[in-house]
């Protein structure tokens, strides 16, 4: 493994991962891993990033964590479009006994909040949902009267469990409202490599709402699809009326669970049903890949929160984890 040490306190060694296939390794083997980890994701963000590791003196991998960097600060997390990005546990910690493991977990996470402060002037990250215990940060400082102290936002998204999933059972489960559109929908769900039409049905959803989606993001959008498409990691998905596309989604995956990361409708073809019917055949395609969850990331505003819930997910929480800017 590719990497230079830049400290090493008592049993834990902090260090730079710059070996691309080695990090990747770490990501699919943790269980807080996901796709937004992976180093082609974080290369289509376009902004300055760092790859670190923990590991023993021996070289034994136990964490990772991957921070974008803004200056000499973390970026303010969550990074845009990247719900998630904190500490990775190796499958060598994961594999422990429960007792163990969580001494295990406590330690390195302490013991990575201090190097990281020592690197950075600030501390922000959003915590995979498998990320469990918060003492380290609750406790950060806790005797020191007048000392920073971390702020713990609580964040949620809704999940779908993929396992032996039969859509016409599934359909059962959703919100009455959401069966009622799949039924009546005449629309066909195909993949499309059209990334020029999503961007433009993209940008017409927000102006709809009012809204004037800044260049920058809409740049970032296409980047995240074009890199996602070419690793093969995340493809587009069009509704067809007739000749005419509907509404469309874009989704990414890694080897346990799919995304849905964004979505555009046209505004005159509202009456055509198709985002939740484009949606509930791509949540049956994840199964048949024999992927576990599907992620609607995020619902944590009122109108796409209610939405997203509306397909039967499942409410899962994780945290957003700040210290500002100390000395």
């Amino acid at each position: 493994m590719n990497a230079k040490t830049s400290s090493c306190v008592s049993s834990y060694v902090f260090s730079r991962c710059t070996d691309v296939a080695a990090w990747d390794a770490l990501v699919d083997e943790s269980p807080q891993g996901h796709v937004f980890s992976k180093a082609a994701f974080l290369q289509s963000l376009g902004v300055p990033y760092t790859c670190y590791l923990v590991t023993t003196p021996q070289g034994e991998v136990l964490a990772g964590a991957a921070i974008l960097k803004d200056g000499d600060c973390m970026a303010r997390a969550p990074f845009a479009f990247t719900p998630h990005q904190g500490i990775l546990f190796a499958s060598l910690v994961a594999k422990q006994s429960a007792q163990k493991r969580l001494t295990t977990e406590f330690r390195i996470t302490e013991f990575m909040i201090e190097a990281l402060l020592g690197a950075y002037k600030n501390f922000s990250m959003s915590l995979s949902p498998s990320f469990n215990d918060l003492r380290p940060f609750l406790w950060h400082n806790y005797d020191l009267e007048g000392a920073p102290k971390f702020e713990i936002k609580h964040r949620y998204t809704g999940c779908v469990n993929l396992k032996d999933l039969v859509l016409t059972d599934f359909l059962a489960t959703v919100r009455t409202v959401r069966r009622q559109e799949y039924k009546k929908s005449q629309v066909l769900i195909q993949k499309t490599d059209d990334l020029p039409l999503f961007l433009s049905l993209y940008k017409q959803t927000f102006e709809r709402q009012g809204l004037v989606i800044d260049p920058s993001a809409l740049n970032l959008v296409k980047n995240i699809c074009s890199k996602s498409i070419f690793q093969s990691s995340g493809y587009l998905s069009a509704a067809y009326a007739g000749d005419r596309v509907a509404s469309m989604a874009f989704f990414i995956s890694d080897s346990n669970c799919a995304y849905y990361l964004f979505g555009a409708n046209d505004p005159n073809m509202r009456d055509a049903n198709a985002s939740s019917k484009l949606l509930l055949d791509n949540i049956e395609l994840s199964a048949q890949k024999g992927l576990r969850r599907f992620d609607f990331v995020g619902v944590n505003s009122p109108q796409r929160g209610d939405f997203k819930l509306s397909f039967n997910a499942e409410l899962v929480p994780y945290q957003e984890v700040h210290l500002e800017a100390h000395a």
